[in-house]
């Protein structure tokens, strides 16, 4: 518990040193999710080995520094966004293309893996077969994890509303605030409430732990962060006019509030499915007491796109 706690912190540390970094330049936060999203997709990688869907590790853990490049691309160069998403969708139909080929062009190597994991596959089939479940891991964790970048560059992001532009700047931040404090809020009260009430299970097969009363008391402080963050950020010289200008009202962030600790818990379950079916208890080490980043981005991972769609869908 100590070490879990001293880690944690830290977390928390630099996390909030991130954010104050991005007041210089918001490539520092751009920065640290590839980061991250390098680290998951290397456990995703794992994770995924360790089930028999045998992947390119190599291409996998390049998918998230490739698909920044297409997104940075986009942003430098004003893109509307459904360019970004075609080029997004280019890039993942090169990299399976690739990884196929690589696996046939090495052969030699193909085939000893296939003879030391002792599987019954063609040389080429079994390429394929990498290529396909490296798209598992492209799109989970990376695809979604780049949500942050977006909710990091929302007025280059959404450069075809104008008229919101001078009010997009504080909106970023807010947003990334949300898409951090939701899945907190929830995933500490979730642990917090289930360990104090207990009571009927909420999925016993997947996650023994857990517990309705969890998810009921995760999803209410979910939906207090989220309400709490608006009136801080309402208090704030600037960001009452900004909420006011595009139409952010209180009750969106209940309604924004429940969904996202609804999809966060999901995704915390998620994890727990996959870790379940590669029997671990953790997607790695590197985060003393708290396991990998998976173990500690779950949540995070499907409550961002959550926050970017409502941000799209309101401005």
């Amino acid at each position: 518990m100590k070490q879990r706690t001293i880690t944690g912190a830290a977390i928390v540390a630099l996390l909030i040193l991130v954010m104050f970094a991005r007041q210089l330049t918001l490539y520092v936060f751009d920065a640290f999710i590839v980061c991250l999203a390098v680290l998951a997709s290397f456990e995703m990688s794992n994770l995924l080995a360790r089930q028999g869907m045998y992947n390119n590790k190599y291409f996998v853990i390049a998918y998230p520094i490739l698909t920044y490049a297409i997104y940075l691309i986009g942003l430098l160069t004003d893109l509307e966004l459904y360019m970004v998403v075609v080029l997004q969708a280019a890039l993942i139909v090169l990299m399976l293309a690739a990884i196929a080929l690589y696996g046939l062009i090495n052969s030699k190597a193909t085939k000893n893996e296939i003879e030391t994991r002792r599987l019954k596959f063609k040389v080429e089939n079994f390429a394929i077969f990498k290529s396909i479940h490296s798209m598992f891991a492209f799109f989970y964790p990376t695809v979604l994890m780049m949500a942050f970048v977006f909710l990091n560059n929302l007025p280059q992001m959404l450069n075809i509303f104008k008229d919101s532009a001078l009010f997009l700047e504080d909106l970023s931040l807010f947003a990334l605030v949300i898409a951090f404090v939701i899945p907190i809020f929830t995933d500490t009260f979730a642990y917090l409430t289930g360990s104090l009430l207990k009571g009927p299970k909420l999925c016993p097969k997947i996650s023994p732990n857990k517990t309705i009363s969890g998810f009921i008391g995760g999803l209410v402080w979910g939906i207090a962060a989220a309400v709490g963050a608006f009136f801080i950020f309402s208090s704030i010289s600037g960001y009452a006019e900004a909420f006011a200008k595009v139409g952010i009202e209180f009750w969106h962030l209940i309604i924004l509030g429940a969904v996202g600790s609804v999809v966060s818990q999901i995704g915390d379950i998620f994890e727990s499915y996959l870790k379940r079916k590669a029997n671990v208890k953790d997607t790695g080490s590197l985060l003393a007491g708290h396991g990998g980043i998976l173990d500690r981005m779950d949540s995070h991972i499907f409550c961002a796109p959550i926050i970017f769609i409502y941000f799209v869908i309101i401005l």
